[in-house]
């Protein structure tokens, strides 16, 4: 019964090791990120810190449970993400706007 139960359990964690390259159209370029599990899955959104990049959650998405539906973004000039436009700031209220963009972009929450 045990090795049933770890069979089943394998199951559910391996389609979480499977990562799809996302890209979000933005009006100065993109905004990319990376997506695992099935986009039926419950929606998450993994962010990353200040000078850091989705590549932050390459270890921790695959232990977490194939019902979810985990995308982590390169915030604008991190990653491969477009950087913004000449003049324009990175400040909290502009992160609000892009994610709006991602929202919208990949449909993670419906509104």
């Amino acid at each position: 019964m045990a090795n049933e139960a770890d069979h089943r359990k394998g199951d559910r964690l391996s389609c979480m090791k499977t990562v799809a390259e996302i890209s979000i159209d933005v009006p100065w370029g993109q905004i990319s990120g990376k997506a695992w599990g099935s986009s039926n899955g419950r929606p998450v959104l993994a962010l990353h810190g200040w000078l850091d990049n989705a590549g932050s959650f390459d270890k921790l998405i695959p232990l977490l449970s194939s019902d979810l539906y985990v995308v982590a973004i390169d915030w604008p000039g991190h990653g491969l993400s477009s950087p913004r436009p000449a003049g324009d700031y990175y400040h909290a209220i502009s992160m609000l706007s892009d994610l709006r963009y991602v929202i919208d972009g990949i449909l993670i929450i419906p509104y």
